[in-house]
């Protein structure tokens, strides 16, 4: 995808415009407004299991944003290709999804699932809906295979007689599954922004949380700081 055609794949309400405190404007596109961590209780910086939800989520954001990567860098969407290469960038997809999708899911040994209302984020319509979407293609398609969420061929069976005994015999014919990638170019380009902004949040949450946790960390000083 081009760089002009990715601005004109974000959602209008993405866009922003803004006088920062050194009077500078700037002007972009966003998958909505970074929290505000000095409204936070102190309560939720102690939360010591979603300190570690947020840890992980590192890991998968990071494996989310490499998928993000490798589709810009291999897949022309005009183009049309083989099946070998169809399958391989559905692997990409499947990891960007259920990347993504796995920090907002349960997971075992008590930890909480992540929230964009838990990290103080209110999300814009289009990004809730694009969360939504992603989090559904991850449920029904890309972690389990839902049958309606699954297109294929008719089913269809090859029925024939034996020449020498004389009796019926059935072949199944194996469905054809449409292969290839189930986001287009626009939402590609909007998920890998939204993955960005997102793993900075939790980085950056995970800091100002990581005081209240010493026993999870070793210090080390640094040589000529103040």
């Amino acid at each position: 995808m081009k760089p002009d055609e990715i601005f004109t794949s974000y959602p209008s309400e993405w866009q922003y415009s803004e006088t920062g405190p050194d009077g500078r404007n700037s002007s972009g596109f966003k998958p909505f407004d970074p929290p505000d961590f000095s409204k936070f209780p102190t309560s939720k910086f102690s939360d010591h299991p979603f300190f570690r939800r947020l840890l992980l989520s590192l890991r998968d954001l990071s494996h989310a944003a490499s998928a993000a990567t490798f589709i810009h860098e291999d897949i022309d969407l005009s183009k049309t290709y083989g099946r070998a290469d169809l399958r391989r960038f559905m692997c990409y997809e499947t990891t960007l999804v259920v990347s993504y999708a796995r920090p907002f899911s349960e997971a075992r040994r008590g930890l909480p699932p992540l929230s964009y209302k838990r990290m103080g984020i209110s999300l814009p319509v289009s990004t809730q809906k694009l969360h939504d979407d992603l989090m559904l293609k991850r449920n029904k398609i890309f972690a389990h295979a839902d049958p309606d969420g699954v297109p294929h061929s008719s089913l269809s069976a090859m029925k024939g007689r034996r020449s020498i005994s004389g009796g019926e015999f059935s072949v199944l014919t194996p469905p054809r599954f449409i292969e290839g990638t189930l986001l287009d170019a626009p939402e590609f380009a909007q998920v890998d922004l939204l993955i960005r902004y997102l793993a900075d949040v939790v980085y950056r949450l995970a800091n100002e949380m990581h005081t209240h946790f010493p026993g999870e960390y070793q210090e080390f000083d640094l040589e000529g700081s103040d």
